[in-house]
């Protein structure tokens, strides 16, 4: 339980996350979709391996959404299935919102995301996150049992397909450090975002969409126990994000 728990974690602390039958919305439809990397690798999902060619980010760097992203959002989430997780989860339903940096960029407000998922999950052990001051690509959650998860991103790609796609890989460290022991692993998660009908008539409102998603992860091992890594756990999530009715 507390392994799915931290999981779940690590998925908010990069992003955030998913749903099943909520997104019976349709798709809105997009024109000249180009090949790219990441959509590539998307379709290679769950045979994942790393190395793979994904960029370190800067200290600094963080990563920038596009401009529809903007306020706050209502998300459902439930993991699908993966390897060794066949059966649909229990929706989550959380917040998440995006706000502009000092720079003017579009970001996720990751210490918010990430305490509204875990406080919104039934399963227990989570008391609190914090970011790294010094950079966006780290964050420290504390947790019960004198337990505390420190992540850190070590790689980044992000795509703008077209105005309505936009897809996201990040590659994170993951430390779970307890008296005992400390435990280190990598996770990758791949999250593929689309304007989506806010309704189910065949019109399309440009103003008033939401936000559907597929997400792909997959656990490794630490780095350097091989020349190459494969996945040692995989999972699937589905995702929909309303804006917030601020009345």
């Amino acid at each position: 339980m507390r392994q799915k728990f931290f999981l779940f974690l690590v998925s908010i602390l990069i992003i955030f996350t998913y749903t099943g039958s909520v997104l019976a919305e349709t798709i809105i439809e997009t024109n000249n979709f180009q090949p790219s990397k990441l959509s590539e690798r998307k379709s290679n999902w769950p045979d994942w391996r790393l190395p793979f060619s994904i960029k370190r980010p800067g200290l600094k760097d963080d990563l920038i959404y596009p401009d529809w992203f903007e306020g706050v959002w209502d998300v459902t989430s439930v993991i699908e299935g993966g390897k060794n997780n066949n059966k649909n989860q229990e929706p989550i339903i959380h917040s998440a919102k995006f706000i502009h940096n000092t720079s003017g960029n579009l970001i996720a407000d990751r210490e918010y995301n990430t305490n509204s998922y875990a406080l919104s999950s039934k399963t227990g052990g989570f008391l609190s996150v914090k970011n790294d001051p010094k950079s966006p690509n780290r964050q420290v959650a504390k947790l019960t049992e004198d337990r505390y998860l420190e992540t850190k991103i070590i790689g980044r790609l992000q795509e703008k397909i077209n105005n309505n796609i936009f897809i996201t890989d990040e590659l994170i460290l993951q430390i779970l450090h307890t008296p005992e022991f400390s435990r280190v692993s990598q996770v990758e998660t791949l999250t593929e975002f689309k304007k989506c009908r806010s309704n189910q008539n065949n019109e399309i409102n440009l103003s008033d969409f939401n936000i559907c998603g597929e997400q792909f992860q997959a656990i490794y091992n630490q780095p350097g126990q091989n020349v190459i890594s494969l996945p040692i756990k995989t999972e699937k999530s589905k995702l929909l994000l309303r804006k917030t009715n601020d009345g």
